[in-house]
C-alpha cells in the first residue's frame, strides 16, 4: 500500500494546500475589514469574500489530478492507492478548513462583527444552527466542491478534450431542457418554497448524495485513465 506515500507527496506541497489559500483568505479579510472601518452606516456590513476559499477548493480538486497523477503512477503508486490517498487528503484538508471557518465565524459573532458590525465569516441563515450544524455545512460544501473538481479532472484525464466538449454540450442541453420544463410547468415558486422551508444544514445534507457520486465516478475514470 502506497497511500502514505501519496499523503507525503501532498504534504510536501505546502503552498498549494496550506499557504496560498490561507494567505489569500486572510488578505481578503483584512482588506474588507479595513474598508468596513470607513463605512459610517449603523447597519450590519456583509461581504462575500469568504466564498473565495470555497472556489479555491473546487480549483484545487481540478488541479490535483493534473499536477500529481502522472508523477504518482510513474513512481509505481497504484491507481487505487492514489485515489484513496487523494480522497483522504482532500477530506482531511476540507475538515480542517471547516473547523477554521467555524472558529472565525464564532469569534466574529461574539465580537459583533469584530467590533464594527462587519461580517465576513458569519451570516444569517447559514449560521443559524448549532455549532455542529454550522460545521456540517462548511465541511459538506467543501468536500462537494473539491470532489466535483476531482471528478472533472479525472474525467478529462480519461476522455481528453473531446470528452470534455461532448460532456459540456450534453450538460448544457439537459440544463436547458430542465429550465424549459420548470418554466413550462410554472414550478419556480415550488422550488423557491422548498428552499425557504428547509434550513441551511438540511439543504447541505442533500449535497452528500452528489458528493458520493463524484467520488465513485472519479475512481472509475482514474482506473482507466492514461498517464
Amino acid at each position: 500500500m502506497n497511500i502514505q506515500k501519496v499523503l507525503k507527496m501532498y504534504v510536501r506541497d505546502k503552498w498549494g494546500w496550506f499557504l496560498i489559500p490561507n494567505i489569500m483568505l486572510f488578505s481578503i479579510f483584512i482588506i474588507n475589514l479595513i474598508v468596513s472601518l470607513f463605512i459610517t452606516t449603523k447597519e450590519q456590513f456583509y461581504t462575500g469574500g469568504v466564498s473565495y476559499i470555497f472556489v479555491y477548493m473546487l480549483v484545487m480538486g481540478i488541479l490535483v489530478v493534473a499536477q500529481t497523477f502522472s508523477y504518482a503512477v510513474s513512481m509505481s503508486v497504484r491507481r487505487t492507492d492514489y485515489f484513496i490517498g487523494t480522497v483522504a487528503m482532500g477530506s482531511i484538508m476540507n475538515f480542517s478548513y471547516g473547523v477554521l471557518l467555524l472558529i472565525c465565524s464564532t469569534i466574529e459573532n461574539w465580537t459583533n462583527g469584530w467590533g464594527g458590525k462587519f461580517h465576513f465569516f458569519h451570516f444569517p441563515y447559514l449560521n443559524d444552527g448549532t455549532l455542529l450544524e454550522q460545521f456540517a455545512i462548511y465541511f459538506i460544501v467543501f468536500i462537494n466542491l473539491f470532489f466535483l473538481g476531482f471528478m472533472i479532472s479525472s474525467f478529462y484525464r480519461r476522455y481528453g478534450k473531446k470528452g470534455m466538449v461532448y460532456s459540456a454540450l450534453i450538460i448544457l442541453v439537459i440544463a436547458s431542457i430542465a429550465v424549459l420544463l420548470i418554466h413550462y410547468y410554472a414550478a419556480w415558486m415550488d422550488i423557491f418554497h422548498w428552499f425557504a422551508t428547509h434550513t441551511a444544514v438540511q439543504i447541505a445534507y442533500w449535497l452528500i448524495i452528489p458528493t458520493l457520486f463524484y467520488i465513485a465516478f472519479s475512481y472509475l475514470f482514474l482506473k482507466r485513465a492514461t498517464v
